[in-house]
């Protein structure tokens, strides 16, 4: 197939689709950079450097002539607007089945100490699982001496996306009520700007018209001939420079200042830009570069789960706004905090538990294999001396057999150490209390004394009990 553009003929392989596609994106930008599709006329685009060879610079925003609403325009300054704001954030080309195809605010998420943006990246949990965060481009490449400024995309998205649900519940509820806190906002700002600034504003517009006065003076003298052409030039030039440093520190200031100035047309732009995206149940790559011109990220303080962190989110035409919360949103917020909470405190149980359990099955296996498919490690019979595997940690013999021979063996044991030489076990006389050896098993009395005792006292026993039944005999 052949391809005919502008009266140029190519074959479409790779390369010249390539071209091709390199070349219209570059029409595209020269298109978008040309202000009268916007029905104004341009002059003074370029400036003569050299007379005598021709040789001109392109020049500045400052330096053009521009005539506004001179013919009809082609395209609206809504559509104008929204295309340079997405050349603005425009990031490089990302290779296809990369994450950063997935990052919803490309170019949108800017460092607050260095100012320059924070990259996407993608970090990996202990399981493998990838993960997705900005931090600092500046201090990724050591070029500034900046803190990594860490935010997961997670965190940052629902942010943003609550941010923009709160705003859309705010204009749909009270549309007027909005405009009228924003314009209030922005008044207040506005009067309380510092008064440094307007006082430097001041001083830089008396040096200017002090320049003024002195190049003029300059250029009289020259050409009278009381200054010589070299100083004039080297004067010149330096009264120059002075004056295009003074001139951006001007707008700079007077942008600062201007930037909390109210305007109506700026506030019914952006309710009828959030209009279209009511009560959004998700973010997307185009909501967020249609509302948001930049999001700023603090260093965060403190760490988990004290761990607080300051995100500015400015949205397109009316800055940073940040609603008030209600009691009814605190209140669910920390409802939410608390469940949140509460779960993660269950997991962690969780986990633990079969962290446990799998330790436990693991040394378990562990314990089985060492041991020749047995629960518990080899032993040695106390009695017989041999291996076995016993059933439990306290098992000490190996049959019954071994079992019983031991406790028999202990009681003769424990018997023949009472005993000593003598045939039967120690005993107390029952008289005396006394204890003595005995010479039978049924001797209970340890000398002659005490039998004669005991026997006298069976005696007297027996007497007294015969006289008690004569007694009773009697009675009846």
């Amino acid at each position: 197939m052949i391809l005919r553009v502008g009266g140029f003929f190519a074959f479409s392989g790779t390369v010249y689709i390539a071209t091709l596609t390199k070349w219209l994106n570059l029409c595209e930008r020269e298109i978008l950079s040309r202000q009268e599709y916007l029905g104004h006329t341009v002059l003074r685009k370029t400036i003569g450097t050299n007379f005598k060879t021709d040789e001109r610079r392109f020049a500045t925003d400052e330096e053009r002539l521009v005539f506004e609403d001179t013919h009809e325009p082609i395209v609206d300054s809504e559509l104008w607007e929204r295309a340079h704001r997405s050349l603005k954030h425009a990031t490089r080309r990302m290779k296809e089945g990369t994450h950063q195809e997935k990052c919803l605010l490309p170019g949108l998420v800017y460092c607050a100490d260095c100012g320059s943006k924070m990259s996407y990246q993608t970090n990996y949990y202990k399981s493998g699982e990838p993960y997705h965060s900005f931090r600092c481009s500046s201090y990724g490449n050591r070029t500034v001496n900046c803190t990594i400024h860490h935010i997961s995309d997670k965190v940052l998205y629902q942010l943003v996306l609550r941010s923009i649900q709160r705003l859309s519940s705010r204009i749909i509820a009270d549309e007027r009520g909005f405009a009228e806190e924003l314009k209030s906002k922005w008044e207040a700002q506005a009067n309380g700007k510092p008064q440094k600034q307007k006082d430097e504003l001041q001083i830089i517009n008396r040096r200017l018209n002090e320049l003024d006065r002195l190049i003029g003076s300059l250029y009289e003298n020259f050409i009278s001939g009381m200054l010589p052409e070299k100083q004039y030039k080297s004067l010149m030039k330096k009264y120059s420079a002075e004056q295009d440093n003074l001139e951006s520190q001007v707008s700079e200031i007077q942008e600062k200042l201007e930037q909390t100035k109210a305007s109506s047309a700026h506030i019914v732009r952006f309710i009828k830009l959030i209009k279209k995206y009511k009560q959004p149940a998700e973010l997307t790559k185009e909501m967020a570069c249609e509302l948001i011109d930049k999001i700023v990220v603090h260093e965060a303080v403190g760490k988990k789960p004290n761990r607080q962190q300051q995100v500015d989110i400015y949205y397109n035409f009316i800055g940073q706004f940040d609603l008030p919360l209600s009691e009814k949103e605190i209140a669910e917020a920390r409802r939410k905090a608390e469940q949140e909470a509460a779960e993660k405190a269950k997991r962690k149980k969780n986990r633990q538990r079969e962290s446990n359990v799998a330790h436990r099955v693991k040394a378990k296996a562990e314990r089985w294999a060492a041991n020749d498919g047995h629960k518990y490690p080899k032993r040695i019979c106390e009695q017989c001396g041999k291996e076995f595997y016993p059933n439990n940690t306290r098992q000490r013999f190996c049959n019954t057999d071994c079992t019983k021979a031991h406790q028999q063996a202990e009681k003769e044991k424990k018997r023949f150490a009472e005993k000593g030489e003598h045939t039967f076990r120690q005993k107390v006389c029952k008289i005396c209390g006394k204890p003595f050896w005995p010479s039978n098993g049924q001797e209970v009395l340890c000398s002659e004394e005490c039998k004669t005792i005991n026997r006298n006292q069976r005696q007297l026993a027996y007497y007294h009990r015969k006289q008690s039944g004569h007694k009773a005999g009697e009675a009846i």
